[in-house]
C-alpha cells in the first residue's frame, strides 16, 4: 500500500509539473484524441482569443482558417511527427499565420496528439519592420552622390550602390557574388596607377581597424577620392566599406581658381611695371624741359624732349583705356555709336599717327586700299582696333615691313595687318585672344596682354570675327571682317 501511494503521488507530481510547463510556456500547448480537444494550456487560448477551460472537447478544425481545414486533418491524421506552417483563426475572426509541431503518443487505450503552436504574426511584422529598414537604407544609398561598396571580412562583396556601378563603369550582372578582388581586377584598366591602388587595399586589409582616404587618377582624367573605415557590429569588425566620390569638377573648379589667382598677381606686376615706365619717362622729360629752358636754346632738344613727352603721355592713357575698357566688357558696358564711314579713311588715319614711331624706328609700312569700302560702324572703336593690330606690328614685326589692305569681299569689309616677324606657336594662337595672355615673356615686350582680347571684342560687337594666320620666325597677319551693318542695328 505504502508503495502504490509512493508511486500514485510520484505521478501526480509529473502531472503537476507539466501541467505548469504548460501554463508557463507562450506556445500554445494541446493534445487531442481524434481531433477532439482534451487539454489545452492558457497561451494556446489566449492565442485563438478563448478561455483555455472553453476548447475543451471541440475540434482541433475549429481552430483552422477555413481554407486550411484539409490540411490540418491530413496532418493530424498520417499520425507522423510533423512541423508545418498554417493560417489560424481566432475566435473574432482574424486570421494569423502559424507554425505547427506535432506529435503523437501511442497507448494500449488511445491514441493522443500533443501540438505545440508558435505565433508568427509578431514574426512577420517583425520581418516587415526589417524589409522597410533594407529598403530605406537601399533608397539612401542609392540616392546619394557617392558610390558605396560594402565586403565582409573574406572579402565577399555584400552591399554596394547604384551610384558604385555607374563611377566604375561595372555591369550589374559582374557583381554577382563577386569579391573585393574581382571588382579590383575588373576596374584596374581605368586608373592611372593600378599597382598603388591594389597595395592600398592590401594594406587597409592588414590592418581591419584602419580608416582611410586616398585620390584616384583615372585614365580618362576623372579624380576620384576613395574613404574607407571598418564595418563593426559592437567591437566587432564583420568588414569594410568604402565610398568613392567624384572630385573632378571640383578639382578643375579649384585649378582654374589657381589659375586665376596666379593670373591677376601676374596683371598687377606688369601693369604696375607698365605704368611706373611711362609715367617715369615723362618725369626725365619734363624736368629735362624745364631745365632746358635756362640752360639750352637748342631747339631740336625741346622737340625731342616734347615728343618723348608726348609718346608716354599717350602710352599712358592707353594702358588706361584697355583697364577701363575691360572693365566695360566685364560689365556688358561696351556700347556702339554707329554712323557711316569709309574703312580705308579709318586705316589711313592711323597709320599716320603711327608716322613718327615708323620714321623713328625706320619701318616701312604699306597699305593697300584702292576702293572705298563704306558701312556702319563706330569709327572711334575700329580706329582702336587698327591701332591695336598696327602696334603689335610694330612691336614684333623685328623692323621689317608692314603691310595693310583694307577691301570688299563677300559683302564684308576686311581690314588686315601683317608683318614678317617672331610669328606665334600654333599652340599659342587661341591663347593670345584671352585677357592678360601673352605668347612671349613680359620681360621682351611691354603690354598688359589686353590688346588683342579688347580687339577681339570690339570686332565681335560689330558681328565680326577675328582672323590670325602665323608662323614661327616667318610672321603673323591678322584679318578683321565685318558685317556692313552692325547686326540689330535700325535702318534710319
Amino acid at each position: 500500500m505504502g508503495a502504490g501511494d509512493d508511486g500514485g503521488g510520484a505521478v501526480g507530481r509529473d502531472e503537476a509539473v507539466l501541467r505548469a510547463i504548460c501554463d508557463v510556456s507562450t506556445e500554445g500547448i494541446c493534445i487531442h484524441e481524434g481531433g477532439l480537444i482534451v487539454s489545452c494550456n492558457a497561451a494556446l487560448g489566449a492565442m485563438f482569443g478563448y478561455q483555455s477551460e472553453s476548447l475543451t472537447g471541440r475540434s482541433v478544425l475549429e481552430l483552422a482558417a477555413p481554407d486550411y481545414v484539409d490540411f490540418v486533418r491530413a496532418n493530424y491524421e498520417s499520425k507522423l511527427p510533423l512541423t508545418y506552417l498554417a493560417w489560424g483563426s481566432r475566435s473574432n475572426g482574424t486570421r494569423f499565420r502559424a507554425e505547427i509541431r506535432a506529435r503523437t503518443i501511442v497507448s494500449e487505450t488511445s491514441d493522443l496528439r500533443v501540438v505545440v503552436v508558435r505565433d508568427l504574426s509578431g514574426s512577420d511584422a517583425a520581418a516587415g519592420e526589417r524589409a522597410a529598414t533594407i529598403s530605406l537604407l537601399r533608397a539612401t544609398l542609392d540616392s546619394t552622390t557617392d558610390g558605396i561598396l560594402v565586403v565582409d571580412v573574406a572579402g565577399l562583396v555584400t552591399l554596394y550602390n547604384e551610384r558604385f556601378l555607374q563611377l566604375w563603369q561595372l555591369p550589374m550582372d559582374k557583381m554577382a557574388a563577386a569579391t573585393d578582388l574581382d571588382a579590383m581586377k575588373l576596374v584596374a584598366a581605368q586608373l592611372v596607377d593600378p599597382a598603388s591602388f591594389f597595395g592600398r587595399v592590401a594594406a587597409l586589409y592588414q590592418a581591419p581597424e584602419t580608416e582611410s582616404m586616398d585620390t584616384l587618377e583615372f585614365t580618362d582624367g576623372r579624380i576620384v577620392e576613395r574613404y574607407s573605415r571598418p564595418q563593426r557590429i559592437g567591437d566587432r569588425i564583420i568588414g569594410r566599406v568604402w565610398s568613392f566620390r567624384d572630385v573632378t569638377a571640383q578639382r578643375r573648379a579649384e585649378h582654374t581658381l589657381e589659375l586665376a589667382v596666379q593670373m591677376r598677381d601676374e596683371f598687377l606686376g606688369i601693369a604696375s611695371h607698365e605704368l611706373f615706365t611711362p609715367i617715369t619717362s615723362l618725369a626725365v622729360a619734363i624736368r629735362g624741359l624745364r631745365e632746358s629752358t635756362d640752360a639750352c636754346t637748342d631747339d631740336s632738344l625741346r622737340v625731342r624732349l616734347f615728343r618723348n613727352a608726348e609718346r608716354q603721355v599717350a602710352r599712358l592713357a592707353r594702358l588706361v583705356q584697355e583697364l577701363l575698357d575691360v572693365t566695360r566688357i566685364d560689365g556688358g558696358r561696351m556700347s556702339l555709336v554707329v554712323d557711316e564711314l569709309d574703312l580705308c579713311e579709318v586705316a589711313r588715319d592711323v597709320l599716320e599717327r603711327f608716322s613718327p614711331e615708323l620714321d623713328r624706328d625706320h619701318i616701312e609700312a604699306h597699305l593697300s586700299a584702292p576702293h572705298p569700302v563704306v558701312g556702319r560702324w563706330e569709327r572711334t572703336r575700329l580706329e582702336q582696333v587698327a591701332t591695336n593690330l598696327v602696334g603689335n606690328a610694330i612691336k614684333f614685326g623685328r623692323g621689317r615691313p608692314i603691310h595693310l589692305s583694307v577691301a570688299l569681299s563677300d559683302g564684308r569689309g576686311e581690314l588686315s595687318v601683317g608683318d614678317q616677324g617672331i610669328g606665334i606657336a600654333a599652340d599659342q594662337q587661341a591663347l593670345i585672344f584671352e585677357r592678360f595672355q601673352r605668347a612671349v615673356s613680359s620681360r621682351h615686350f611691354a603690354g598688359l596682354g589686353l590688346g588683342l582680347y579688347i580687339t577681339r571684342q570690339i570686332v565681335e560687337a560689330h558681328g565680326g570675327t577675328l582672323l590670325l594666320k602665323s608662323v614661327v620666325d616667318e610672321g603673323s597677319t591678322f584679318t578683321v571682317r565685318l558685317p556692313l551693318r552692325v547686326p540689330g542695328e535700325l535702318t534710319p
